[in-house]
């Protein structure tokens, strides 16, 4: 079975690496002891936008994937595959094209330039510029984990002849004073293939052949930027529920549907739920 090699991490305030340790994918996460079974918790959403010939990107899927395994459901990754470093090189090992139309887009409209490079939330640090560089990805998960929630989403899922069907209903826990849109997206772990990379604690260099990506997102169900489903102001209680057919490419057995609602006019992830397609 395919290895990937993880530095296991406490998170308090600041984010301390130490011994190194292998697990065998597909992973199985844990829950972070973080759910709060009496009312609803803010989940958080981590973007990390990498490509397979970026030296430095194993190691933040590294930090990716251990925050994931430290908050469990709580925490919901997308490892999205764009910018210069994510281009295929025909002939080679890396002739493998990861990139995905909502990626590329959403590379463009955050301004991403340098890789690797994260979201979280979408929040903004200041007005444009919502970058996150890998060192600061545990410190930001751990202070938006402290906001409270604003939103229940409860996403199910079945899969069957090749097509997942998709059900997501959304209750707003407050008053808001924004319009907001509901995404849907398909991700896909246990992917195994070429990744150049630098750190030998990590893996081989200067290429991993048998790297594992995880996380890796595959796809829109309902476009780019997803749609506004709640109109122009919401009702605090009422339920909206929208439902998707979607042609599965990827592993169903590996796959998983991320929602997500946002704001449109800030882009700042409100809430966001993660499943398994199988």
């Amino acid at each position: 079975m395919k290895t990937f090699k993880i530095i296991s991490f406490v998170i308090a305030l600041i984010v301390v690496f130490s011994a190194c340790e292998k697990v065998s994918p597909p992973f199985k996460e844990n829950n972070g002891g973080g759910n709060d079974t009496t009312g609803v918790v803010k989940n958080v959403l981590l973007e990390d936008f990498t490509g397979h010939t970026c030296v430095n990107c194993p190691i933040a899927a590294v930090i990716a994937h251990n925050l994931k395994h430290l908050y469990g459901e709580r925490l919901v990754v997308m490892a999205v595959h764009a910018g210069y470093f994510a281009d295929p090189h025909p002939g080679s090992a890396f002739d493998n094209d990861y990139r995905t139309p909502a990626g590329n887009e959403w590379n463009n409209w955050f301004g991403l330039q340098n890789y690797p490079s994260g979201l979280i939330d979408r929040i903004p640090n200041s007005p444009g510029d919502y970058i996150v560089v890998k060192d600061k990805w545990g410190v930001k998960v751990a202070d938006e984990m402290q906001k409270e929630a604003e939103a229940k989403i409860t996403l199910s899922t079945s899969f069957s002849s090749g097509m997942v069907s998709i059900d997501v209903t959304t209750e707003f826990l407050k008053s808001m004073s924004s319009t907001y849109s509901l995404f849907v997206g398909i991700t896909e772990d246990s992917i195994v293939s070429a990744q150049k990379n630098e750190n030998p604690e990590v893996g081989d260099t200067p290429i991993i052949n048998d790297y594992v990506f995880m996380h890796m997102f595959r796809g829109a169900v309902n476009g780019t930027w997803g749609e506004n489903i709640f109109g122009d102001a919401v009702e605090v209680g009422k339920q909206y529920t929208k439902s998707y057919q979607y042609t599965l490419a990827g592993d169903p057995d590996n796959s998983h549907v991320v929602a997500y609602v946002y704001d449109n006019d800030t882009k700042s992830v409100i809430q966001v739920v993660e499943k398994d397609v199988n």
